[in-house]
């Protein structure tokens, strides 16, 4: 009989954490399930706990990759599982004795694509929960979602970015030949994958119950913790950004919500408290500025300009049109208005970045202004 759950476990040297994961899984309620350890090339211990663990337990699977990273690992694990849903959970977290016994339940009580439950989050000194980082929104059933409802009033908006709450329906995901994109890092793969698979699935489900136990940032995670420099960081997620829009203008789904989206993820690197693009040189700055041209015109930002909230429909249009002021006195203006408190403040500061960085390029900026930027990898959806 073919297992009702496959748990995908990716592992890279997690010997300190891995048998507090897999006790949790094997003492699952749901008995027949298969769980599937990737070990990533670990340099630990990790493989010998593995080991150990497929001796005691016969639903556990080993596969042995060179390291190549979660996304990788993820998808070793998807190309193995038999399960009629797939789970994934990460090695120094564990799980609730009944998650995948309520989940696989909820499921077929209402064919559900996808189902999520909620998490705590727990301290990785002390193991310590966090109550104030509990996520438990309230029970939802949609049983037409479709990417119209995107960054609106439905259950897209309540469901987690994270894979490991929840459950898809693995005969969804082979059909439409959902994998990680293995160039991603820092947590944008789970991001990039939902955003692959939630609107081919119809019948999404949200249980309040909190099922899963996060380890709030422990060290050397890599599937946590990015080592890349502050403007890789901004380009990549550019690049993740306009990997969406590809694939959503491939299946038709191209509307003012991923607009809004995309505009809302890279507010942060122009307003915030400490902007990342006053952290770049000039040249860097010029490029992430190609960047947002590049990807206003994919996700055809002048047809949806208008849906944006004020504040960020004055960021676009900042960003569009940004020039040095004309004379000293509206520098000195510019200047003044960036130290107000709040929103406001930042919006003048970013404008103030904007001058300055315009005031500064080179003459010749012109010519490689209409250029594309250069992109370190393929952007086209992986396939099986």
């Amino acid at each position: 009989m073919l297992p009702h759950v496959s748990i995908i476990v990716p592992c890279y040297n997690v010997a300190a954490y891995v048998d507090e994961c897999l006790n949790s899984l094997v003492r699952q309620t749901l008995r027949n399930i298969e769980i599937i350890c990737i070990n990533d090339g670990s340099t630990d211990d990790t493989r010998a706990h593995l080991l150990r663990w497929k001796e005691k337990d016969a639903r556990i699977i080993l596969l042995e990759q060179q390291n190549a990273g979660v996304s990788a690992a993820r998808n070793a694990g998807l190309d193995a599982a038999r399960g009629l849903y797939v789970g994934f959970a990460d090695p120094d977290d564990y799980v609730d004795p009944e998650m995948y016994s309520r989940l696989f339940s909820a499921a077929l009580e209402h064919d559900a694509d996808i189902v999520e439950c909620g998490n705590h989050v727990f301290a990785d000194s002390s193991a310590q929960l966090i109550e104030g980082k509990r996520r438990s929104p309230s029970w939802h059933f949609e049983q037409d979602a479709s990417p119209d409802s995107f960054f609106r009033d439905s259950i897209w908006g309540k469901m987690d970015i994270c894979v490991w709450s929840k459950l898809f329906r693995k005969s969804m995901l082979d059909a439409h030949g959902l994998r990680f994109n293995v160039n991603l890092k820092s947590g944008a793969e789970d991001e990039t994958f939902r955003l692959m698979a939630v609107p081919h699935a119809s019948r999404l489900l949200f249980i309040p119950d909190c099922l899963y136990y996060y380890r709030l940032m422990r060290r050397g995670s890599l599937s946590r913790h990015c080592h890349a420099s502050t403007y890789f960081k901004c380009v990549q997620e550019f690049q993740r950004l306009m990997y969406v829009v590809d694939y959503w203008k491939e299946h038709g789904w191209q509307n003012e919500g991923l607009f809004a989206y995309g505009v809302r993820k890279i507010r942060p690197f122009f307003v915030s408290k400490r902007p990342l693009f006053h952290q770049m040189t000039a040249v860097e700055q010029q490029s992430l500025l190609d960047w947002w041209h590049l990807f206003y015109q994919k996700a055809e930002g002048a047809r949806f300009l208008s849906v944006l909230l004020d504040r960020d429909r004055q960021l676009v249009e900042l960003l569009n049109s940004a020039q040095t002021p004309a004379s000293g006195w509206g520098r000195i203006l510019l200047a003044a208005f960036s130290l107000i408190p709040g929103q406001k403040g930042r919006y003048y500061f970013c404008k103030r970045m904007l001058a300055h960085h315009f005031s500064q390029a080179p003459s010749d900026s012109s010519q490689t202004k209409n250029a594309p930027p250069q992109t370190p990898f393929d952007t086209r959806p992986p396939s099986l």
